[in-house]
């Protein structure tokens, strides 16, 4: 992980499942973070999760609460990013929801707060860090995304439509020149798994063989990212699932009924 040592990170949704992960095993291998998330109680005990690594060598430098479900919130999270780290030169838009159900039964506010936190945010955050980024010689843009950026399944429509446009932006990104990442996560164990249902009689259970556990997705994610690579597995199931979905997917429908209904 020596790719890490010194280099300035902006993690959003520190406060989750991966985003502790990430903060734990970045804060390891030498990394200086800004951390990231709407609930300050949770960051501040993803703070102290990545502080218990017996091998860290890097610092956090910050903890900064922050809504982005907001566009105020999210322009104030860059001016304060910016303020203590002009030397940012690592961004990791880790900030995400899910909502589950038929389009016809989510709350429309629900919807809309999912495509602000999803999709908005992370336009609006990297528009606004690009001038700091764009003089960083190893400067990186990286988005958590979804297998579901690939092939939507049943009933996660805005959230998948969310995926697939982070994917296009990211391409986009890629296109003007600047160095992109985006990973592609399997179900891993997370609070998305949890996500508000609507409009169904049962609840959803993604079956357990089929979770992948954060510490090991955050390892191969890191490396991928390491490596500057454009597009992340970061398990077998990832990417047989994306390699399916261009190749094969045909078989999609029946591996929905598992997950989705």
């Amino acid at each position: 992980m020596n790719a890490f040592a010194g280099r300035v990170v902006l993690l959003t949704g520190a406060g989750g499942g991966l985003g502790r992960e990430f903060a734990r095993q970045l804060l390891a291998a030498g990394a200086d973070l800004i951390l990231s998330s709407h609930n300050p109680q949770r960051l501040k005990a993803a703070a102290e999760f990545a502080a218990q690594s017996p091998n860290r060598f890097g610092r956090i430098r910050s903890l900064l609460p922050a809504d982005l479900s907001d566009p105020a919130s999210c322009d104030h999270l860059a001016e304060q990013v910016l303020r203590i780290a002009p030397d940012l030169d690592l961004v990791i838009h880790n900030a995400g929801v899910g909502l589950y159900g038929p389009l016809e039964a989510l709350p429309v506010e629900a919807a809309e707060r999912l495509l602000r936190i999803n999709l908005h945010a992370p336009i609006r955050l990297t528009a606004r860090l690009l001038p700091a980024l764009r003089n960083r010689p190893r400067s990186q843009i990286v988005f958590i995304s979804s297998i579901l950026g690939w092939a939507a399944l049943p009933n996660i429509s805005v959230y998948s439509a969310t995926k697939f446009a982070l994917r296009g932006f990211a391409d986009g990104l890629a296109a003007d020149g600047y160095c992109v990442s985006t990973v592609y996560p399997f179900f891993t164990q997370t609070d998305i798994l949890e996500s508000p249902q609507y409009g169904t009689t049962t609840q959803r259970r993604v079956p357990g063989w089929m979770i992948d556990r954060p510490r090991p997705v955050v390892r191969a994610s890191l490396a991928g990212i390491a490596a500057r690579r454009h597009h992340i597995y970061p398990s077998w199931k990832a990417r047989l699932y994306a390699v399916t979905a261009v190749v094969a997917p045909s078989v999609l429908p029946p591996f929905s009924r598992l997950v989705a209904g």
